[in-house]
């Protein structure tokens, strides 16, 4: 067992074992008390008191936790409910203790050193008035013109959005936890009319994070997202545990968690149950990796649970800094439509490498494709155009793409309908050192006859075990069950 993070009012931990998300049912208790019954590998405590020692008991293991000091304790409360002036006025150390009740907001700005502790029955709502919406420049040019500063982003590139219901622009050191739940109010509002359409600026979201620096989201849930629900923008040191994320089904793009040009990121006990994909890492189109080069890497993501969505875990397709040195384990996919997916295209440029991907110790379950990787995904306004979608050799150029050094062990998967490994490199660079060591993946008695990616010109004629193309693949100790 190991303690992951100590707060004001608890504690998050993890057991120390090889289980998926889940283990074997065990009981909390805390000074001798019960608390709960779980089994769960990654728990979060809450509302304990501050600056106090306890002694807690998880299933067959002690240990002691005191939990952390508070300088001030700011009540929204006192302030008649407005949270953004309770976080302004508060000191340095401060944390603004949110109680119970609904709370209908246009947005709320953190601020550095300002903890954020949203009680149990607190639901904070954004506005469906898209009028009394703040919009976010993308870009905030200096006076001169000489100068420009990204604050937000919509699928890659610094263009204007409505502002989400948290934004952060270059905070640090900020904590936001507890049992409280961040709500987009996505499916009113019309912002899911013509989803793709800008109108005076894109849908929001229910967090942004830009530029920030050590900040961790803790315990909450985040749901009804009018798109993204979560998205960190070039931040470093940034960490969710033990957070929910909840969006209808068919809900068009509203992902789970997708740090974008991020580094030192850390997903760990989180539950996705959305609409698009949970998780997915990007790194900006092409004008990005020219003006901003910021790959993602280092991104941890451990002992997660994800069901239903397009992808479990997703590179791209927006990713032309790169995505680089991601480790996946201990996770369960259940009825995603994809396990790891990997997309991309020409014209994402030279640093667009996808490099050292490791998913290790991965469960499976009615997932419909478990591994696809697709160099033709047909994205972007010239995304069936003969560039991007023929399937001859080119010329690779200064705008082709990259993916090399991938490995999958140890992965059961069941109830397969789809498509155990499907890869698609480009001709002109194919994909290298996939490595499959010790999976095995049985499949349904029903099967899909479909294409596993979104690309033209591949029409499968009947189901598909494994395929690949422009790829050199390794298979150790693996195989296919039918």
């Amino acid at each position: 067992m190991k303690i992951l993070q100590t707060t004001a009012f608890g504690f998050v931990f993890e057991m120390d074992n090889t289980d998926c998300y889940f283990t074997k049912e065990y009981e909390i208790y805390i000074n001798g008390c019960f608390y709960a019954k779980t089994n769960k590998n990654v728990v979060a405590i809450f509302d304990l008191k501050p600056s106090t020692k306890y002694e807690i008991e998880a299933g067959d293991t002690q240990f002691f936790v005191k939990t952390l000091p508070v300088s001030y304790l700011i009540n929204v409360a006192d302030y008649n409910g407005s949270i953004n002036m309770a976080i302004y006025s508060a000191p340095v150390g401060s944390v603004v203790y949110v109680p119970a009740g609904e709370y209908i907001v246009d947005q709320i700005l953190l601020k550095s050193h300002v903890d954020i502790y949203l009680a149990k029955g607190a639901i904070i709502k954004q506005s469906t008035d898209r009028e009394r919406l703040a919009i976010i420049k993308g870009y905030q040019k200096s006076y001169n013109h000489s100068r420009k500063e990204i604050n937000a982003s919509w699928e890659g590139h610094p263009l204007d959005c409505y502002s989400s219901v948290i934004y952060g622009k270059n905070v640090d050191n900020v904590n936001i936890y507890g049992q409280g739940v961040i709500d987009g109010n996505g499916d009113i509002g019309g912002f899911w009319e013509n989803p793709k359409m800008k109108n005076k600026a894109f849908r929001p979201k229910n967090i942004v994070l830009a530029f920030c620096r050590n900040i961790t989201i803790t315990g909450i849930t985040s749901r009804n997202s009018a798109s993204w629900n979560i998205h960190p923008l070039y931040c470093d040191y940034i960490a969710f545990r033990c957070v929910k994320l909840e969006s209808e089904q068919d809900s068009p793009n509203t992902d789970g968690i997708n740090p974008e040009s991020c580094t030192n990121v850390e997903i760990v006990g989180c539950h996705f149950s959305v609409g698009d994909d949970c998780i997915a890492l990007k790194a900006g189109k092409y004008y990005m990796s020219v003006a901003h080069q910021q790959p993602t890497q280092k991104i941890v993501i451990r002992n997660c649970f994800m069901e239903k969505g397009h992808g479990a875990v997703v590179i791209g397709s927006e990713m032309s800094c790169g995505v680089q040195n991601i480790d996946v384990s201990q996770c369960l996919f259940v009825n995603t439509d994809r396990g790891l997916r990997i997309k991309t295209r020409r014209g994402r440029g030279p640093l667009a490498i996808v490099n050292n991907i490791n998913f290790t110790n991965i469960q499976m379950e009615g997932v419909r494709h478990c591994f696809v990787v697709n160099m033709f995904y047909f994205c972007d306004p010239d995304g069936k155009s003969d560039y991007v979608s023929n399937k001859d050799i080119a010329v690779a150029d200064n705008l082709t793409p990259t993916i090399k050094n991938i490995t999958l062990k140890n992965v059961t998967a069941t109830n397969v309908t789809g498509t155990a490994v499907f890869i698609y490199g480009l001709p002109e660079n194919i994909v290298t050192g996939v490595a499959i060591i010790d999976c095995t993946f049985t499949f349904a008695k029903e099967r899909v006859v479909e294409s596993p990616a979104m690309m033209d010109g591949f029409e499968p004629s009947q189901p598909l075990d494994v395929y690949t193309e422009n790829a050199e693949v390794d298979w150790e100790r693996s195989i296919c069950k039918k």
